[in-house]
């Protein structure tokens, strides 16, 4: 790996790691709205389809920790000795 390309992954990793804390912060603010409202109805249906909504919130937020952890294998070729 030469200079230019460990510089660059280490761009990418600042800008990926603070994506993933931005789009964190506001998937957790949407799925505290969706679970309070989920709280607060008595129409069983529409509690159902804000149970389904907060599972894709979850899907969510477990793709965002595979992008955390896929970013930071990126980062294994440059801590090998040359």
């Amino acid at each position: 790996m030469t200079d230019l390309e460990r510089k660059k992954l280490d761009d990418l990793v600042a800008r990926v790691f603070t994506l993933a804390y931005e789009l964190g912060t506001n998937v957790d603010e949407l799925f505290k709205e969706v679970r309070k409202l989920r709280f607060e109805t008595k129409d069983k249906d529409f509690e159902a389809a804000l149970i389904n909504l907060e599972h894709a919130f979850f899907m969510v937020a477990q793709s965002i920790n595979i992008l955390k952890e896929q970013t930071r294998n990126a980062t294994i070729p440059t801590k090998k000795l040359a």
